[in-house]
């Protein structure tokens, strides 16, 4: 008979509380930890409480990517038939990895997304750390004195001595992003007191509700999200056109072109019909008050109405009918 694993008390009150949340909270956003420090936590704790600061309430999940896992995995197994923790333990199982952390909450993410933003701590470049952005140097007189141009000299940073103390030549590109800051450079920005670096919290994938997305998807105004809307109806209409395969987008496109062939007709016959004007219209340029232009114009208008028009158009219609269709209303 197989021995059924004991786990320490630690373990089994970490498993309990993801549990917990996970079946609390809908919301997950999945954030890397790297530099971040205790007190930044705690602040971000205490003000997650529902008598906090922050306008939600949530809870901060740390720990070992592998009990996660282990904890994602139990639930899934122990529900087959529920989609929702099968998928979180798919998906989270490739995700978790490196020194990552969980946020669980209900309301609103973008205010927690602000949370996350905004804690965060300058700090000094330690040896031996990735650099989180590009650290520059702008030329000119430093309080240093002339015995420190060894430090310059190692890192090929040309200078000269001005009243006493280093000056330095020209900008200096002195660690790149992602780059592991040296000894020289971490003891050169010591000693000219800067701290270039920000640690803090970084948003890196979103659960919500059974759906995964990036944090770009969080930060997308509905200016944003109209304009992408807006090109993908564009690219359907170009594609119906082009096809021939009249469409929704396409309709007010056909129906500009079905005005300007029925008037076009129009001027070179007998023929006149009411809709939008198009006979006094007709009559105008007859009588050179405007020039054929306006025909065009005036379609835009023709078509404005085009997407109300749901029922599909009898087979026969007279002009009067054609008014009344609504296409171009």
């Amino acid at each position: 008979m197989a021995s059924t694993k004991v786990y320490p008390e630690n373990k089994v009150a970490y498993f309990e509380k993801m549990n917990t949340y996970l079946d609390d909270y809908e919301k997950i956003l999945l954030v890397k930890c790297d530099n971040v420090s205790s007190k930044q936590f705690n602040t971000m704790r205490i003000g997650m409480r529902k008598s906090g600061e922050f306008p939600f309430e949530g809870k901060i999940l740390m720990g070992k990517n592998s009990m996660m896992k282990k904890v994602l995995k139990e639930r899934a197994a122990a529900d087959p038939s529920n989609a929702v923790k099968a998928l979180q333990y798919d998906k989270f199982r490739t995700l978790l990895k490196g020194n990552l952390g969980l946020i669980f909450t209900n309301d609103d993410l973008n205010a927690v997304s602000e949370m996350v933003e905004s804690n965060v701590k300058q700090a000094g470049a330690k040896v031996g750390a990735a650099a989180p952005c590009d650290v520059f140097i702008k030329a000119g007189p430093t309080t240093l004195e002339p015995g420190q141009t060894s430090f310059f000299q190692a890192l090929n940073i040309h200078t000269k001595i001005t009243k006493g103390n280093i000056e330095i030549l020209s900008d200096v590109h002195l660690i790149k992003e992602g780059d592991k800051v040296g000894p020289s450079e971490a003891i050169l920005l010591k000693k000219m007191n800067m701290n270039p670096f920000y640690y803090g919290l970084k948003l890196h994938m979103i659960y919500d509700q059974g759906s995964f997305y990036t944090p770009e998807i969080l930060k997308m105004t509905d200016e944003t999200k109209e304009a992408a809307v807006r090109a993908a109806i564009n690219q359907v209409a170009a594609l119906s056109l082009g096809t021939g395969f009249t469409t929704e987008a396409s309709f007010p496109h056909v129906a500009v072109n079905a005005f300007k062939s029925i008037f076009s007709l129009s001027l070179g016959t007998d023929y006149d019909f009411e809709a939008f004007g198009a006979k006094q219209l007709k009559q105008d340029i007859k009588d050179g008050k405007v020039t054929a232009a306006p025909a065009a114009a005036a379609a835009p208008a023709a078509a404005a109405a085009a997407p109300a028009a749901a029922a599909p158009a009898p087979v026969e219609e007279s002009d009067e009918d054609m008014g009344d269709f609504g296409l171009f209303d």
